[in-house]
């Protein structure tokens, strides 16, 4: 998918992903990595993976520093993959949602993701989702 590219060039992120969540598992549906880590097909369970609140809450989390957040550095993946800038926003299909649109880095990030910022992710999760309901 070309915005996952387009999303880490403008975010200056390791990895994109589209998510499916469904049953309480969350699938690497679509993904661009410079680590070729995760690949498509790849699946965890929903409550081992930072997306589980955009999940549950359908809101758009950004993050700076994963290890500055009270809590967060304590999640297990964590532990196994400690992402530090974090930006996902939910794939909502017909009012569910379907799953979401995630970026992430290993490293710091300088500036705090913008409004601008968090408006296009959603924007391209939307658009997503109408291609999803058009398939």
């Amino acid at each position: 998918m070309e915005v996952l590219e387009a999303g880490i060039e403008k975010y200056d992120m390791t990895v994109g992903i589209v998510s499916r969540i469904q049953d309480g598992n969350y699938e690497v549906f679509a993904v661009f990595s410079k680590t070729g880590i995760p690949q498509t097909g790849d699946t965890y369970e929903l409550n081992a993976v930072y997306c589980r609140e955009v999940f549950e809450k359908k809101t758009t989390i950004a993050i700076t520093e994963i290890d500055g957040c009270k809590g967060m550095c304590l999640h297990p993946l964590y532990k196994d993959i400690p992402c530090e800038a974090y930006l996902s926003s939910p794939i909502v299909v017909e009012g569910q949602t379907w799953g979401t649109l995630n970026y992430t880095c290993f490293g710091l990030r300088d500036d705090s993701f913008t409004q601008d910022d968090i408006a296009w992710n959603e924007a391209q999760a939307a658009r997503i989702a109408q291609k999803i309901m058009s398939a």
